[in-house]
């Protein structure tokens, strides 16, 4: 059992349902699972092909979705597309079942709570019966800015992401390791015929995620400036958020500069990060790094260094595993916080 995850006796009771449980979240949400002990016999997977996942010792039958088979659980995650989770969510709460949703369809309704729960995880003492699960890249961002808003309240933030390829799933894992392959062979490393991305990604970079508007923003950044300030609840804060995708196989990075409402002292912030719990503060002048960081629960910290801009100006550079922290570990820390009688 793995005491990050808070998974009691009494968590190991419940009878769970992982929705999605195909994708590149859904399994790992299940590997999650069965690392904190909770016995394959109490998992319920669907999804819309049935399948076998094979993982480590252990093998799960996933079955083609029904409401009735979940409905029969105490829990669902819901690994789902945010059109397919707006509709379920509603219908599994009415029949009965906790809902954690890990898709962005619900993350902005103001009745929803939307949590990391590092930072505002007393939401959850109310016990409710749907949880949304915040956007990956808004999740490894938040861990090191809320310390900072504690210590010192935040002004403004602006963000710059780097985001891995297996941010758009398995096809778009998929899909880089076809160009690089490719490369590999003697080849240009065209963009895969099925990939996801608005260009090739080997050895490249694509400054947008997700469709951008008139206005030209993107999908993606729209959501770091919306739920940096839900989460924060700081309806307040100016944001700014740009983002990219990046040859990385796994872990999001971000680049953030910010401005507080008080003087930063670097010592006092140094020993903060360390506390942090969910935090890792790496001291290397050259880190952190996706790839030393794929797999691994805390998000790192680094580069934290004075500004150009006073004694308020800071910035730092964060990577974070977003299928996990970002996405599976998340919502199962969620899950933990609960009090497991359905």
């Amino acid at each position: 059992m793995k005491p990050a995850f808070r998974w009691t006796p009494a968590h190991l009771q419940l009878r769970i349902a992982v929705v999605g449980a195909n994708g590149v979240t859904g399994v790992e949400l299940c590997s999650l699972l069965l690392a904190a002990g909770h016995a394959p016999e109490r998992l319920v997977c669907t999804a819309r092909t049935a399948r076998t996942l094979a993982l480590g010792a252990s093998t799960l039958p996933v079955q083609a979705h029904s409401d009735d088979v979940v409905a029969q659980c105490d829990l669902a995650f819901l690994c789902t597309p945010s059109g397919v989770s707006r509709e379920l969510a509603p219908r599994l709460v009415a029949r009965g079942v906790r809902v954690i949703d890990l898709s962005s369809a619900l993350r902005m309704d103001p009745q929803i709570p939307l949590v990391v729960p590092e930072v505002n995880g007393d939401l959850l003492a109310a016990q409710p019966r749907l949880i949304a699960n915040p956007n990956c890249t808004s999740a490894i961002a938040l861990l090191p800015l809320a310390v900072i808003e504690r210590l010192y309240g935040l002004a403004e933030v602006i963000v710059v992401s780097y985001q891995a390829a297996s941010g758009a799933g398995a096809p778009g894992l998929q899909a880089l390791r076809a160009e690089l392959a490719d490369l590999g062979s003697g080849g240009r490393g065209e963009r895969a015929a099925d990939s996801p991305f608005a260009a090739a990604l080997a050895l490249n970079v694509i400054p947008a995620i997700a469709a951008v508007d008139a206005h030209g923003h993107s999908g993606e950044e729209q959501k770091i400036v919306e739920e940096l300030r839900k989460i924060l609840r700081r309806p307040d804060l100016i944001v700014e958020a740009s983002t990219a995708r990046v040859p990385v196989e796994r872990c999001h990075s971000v680049a953030v500069h910010l401005l507080t409402q008080r003087e930063v002292h670097l010592p006092e912030l140094y020993a903060a990060l360390e506390a942090a719990e969910g935090l890792v503060l790496v001291r290397d002048p050259h880190g952190p790094r996706p790839r030393e960081c794929a797999g691994a629960d805390p998000v790192s910290v680094g580069r934290v260094r004075a500004g150009n801009r006073g004694p308020r100006s800071l910035s730092f550079f964060a990577v974070g595993d977003q299928i996990r922290k970002g996405a599976a570990l998340n919502a199962l820390q969620i899950a933990g916080r609960l009090e497991p009688a359905p």
